[in-house]
């Protein structure tokens, strides 16, 4: 019938159980639990990872008499991207709380050990009865071996320290993973309730693409992505769905075997890496303004350095769902940040050569600022100064 027609072409349907495993945690046959999903680049879920271990141990050190225990999980939504589409998640993270022998998922707006007791169904002691042990725990926790082992700065723009230490390939490929990434799971992230972007986001979205277009290496194989998002661009920003549908027709092509971050860009952790692949498509960008404006026929107001620097600012203010970063870069940007708003005035008429540097430079500063940024906080959260050569 009609009814089933559609739901096929809904975002998510594409999900098959025995081409891509879900979670044993969220079927049925499971006790009371918590379930994060998470994305492994966003700064607000590193910071929440400390308070979920802290309340997964509130919960079960309340529980009254013998209840089962109330299990906590992870998942991420760069591994496990289909099961995150299929429960429509839009922010990070999003906690779901499950009564036992139930998967019908609870959202939790407010994350209390009182109201996880409530979702999951178990009875908890109050908490002035627990007042004594919670202020034990408080002393323990803080500055423990635990949480130094489980610290991880974590870079709000995907900034990484040693970036250079990648190959000319795989920055190239971070930026292809991040970009197919960002189309999958960050266009739609933040759009109305009816599913359908407004026009600040459709024209912030159509000068993101042709920006790419006209910047970026044009023998690079991720133009045959950006030509039929630009050729079909009407048709693509009709629902996530159909976004969906562009990227898996040139995923194979574009990143082919490659389906995870350079361990520069990931540190290691299984899935990591998006804001640092797309700090590389960035400053790749950068480069190309300086080397093909020239190209560009047309137009040529919209190649000047300040209107690229806009069009990365409306990109990131519509498309990338962190908060810190967003908040972040866009505060920024409209305070004039490293003064950009004089550095890159250009005339419209034969700009001077030396002019087209300026944006590169301008975001390497943005950038190496925000480095600085995290080893400040990574040592101030040590309890430890950090010398000028560890800043430098």
């Amino acid at each position: 019938d009609e009814r089933k027609e559609a739901s096929k072409n809904q975002p998510g349907s594409e999900y098959d159980e025995e081409r891509h495993i879900k979670p044993y945690f969220l079927t049925e046959q499971n006790g009371p639990r918590v379930v994060q999903m998470y994305s492994p680049w966003c700064g607000h879920c590193q910071s929440f990872k400390s308070k979920y271990i802290a309340l997964y141990k509130e919960v079960n050190r309340r529980l009254v008499d013998e209840q089962i225990e109330v299990h906590f999980y992870a998942v991420s939504c760069s591994v496990h991207h289909w099961v995150c589409l299929q429960r429509n998640i839009k922010g990070f993270p999003t906690i779901f709380a499950f009564k036992e022998n139930s998967a019908d998922p609870l959202h939790l707006k407010e994350v209390t050990a009182d109201n996880i007791a409530d979702a999951v169904g178990v009875e908890i002691k109050s908490s002035f009865e627990e007042t004594a042990f919670e202020n034990k725990f408080d002393s323990d926790a803080e500055g423990g071996e635990e949480n130094e082992e489980e610290f991880r700065p974590v870079d709000i723009l995907g900034a990484t320290l040693d970036g250079m230490s990648r190959t000319r390939e795989a920055v190239y490929r971070d930026a292809a993973l991040s970009f197919t990434y960002a189309l999958k799971t960050e266009i739609f992230a933040r759009n109305d309730e009816n599913g359908v972007l407004d026009t600040n986001q459709r024209d912030a979205f159509a000068e993101w693409i042709d920006l790419l277009y006209w910047t970026l290496p044009p023998t690079w194989i991720l133009h045959t992505l950006i030509n039929d998002i630009r050729l079909n661009l009407d048709a693509v920003l009709v629902s996530e769905s159909n976004m969906q549908l562009m990227v898996q027709k040139h995923d194979d092509v574009v990143n082919g075997m490659h389906t995870t971050w350079s361990s520069q860009c990931s540190k290691g952790v299984d899935g990591a890496g998006y804001l640092c692949g797309m700090w590389s498509l960035f400053h790749i960008v950068s480069i190309g303004v300086i080397e093909r404006h020239r190209a560009v026929l047309g137009a040529r107001d919209q190649i000047l350095t300040k209107n690229v620097a806009l069009t990365l600012r409306n990109y990131i203010e519509h498309f990338v769902s962190c908060d810190e970063c967003r908040h972040y870069f866009v505060e920024m940007f409209d305070s004039c940040g490293f003064n950009h708003c004089q550095r890159l005035k250009q005339p419209q008429k034969l700009p001077p050569p030396e002019s087209w540097e300026e944006f590169p430079l301008w975001l390497w500063e943005v950038h190496n600022h925000i480095n600085v940024k995290l080893v400040e906080a990574k040592f101030k959260a040590s309890n430890i100064m950090a010398s000028r050569d560890e800043l430098d």
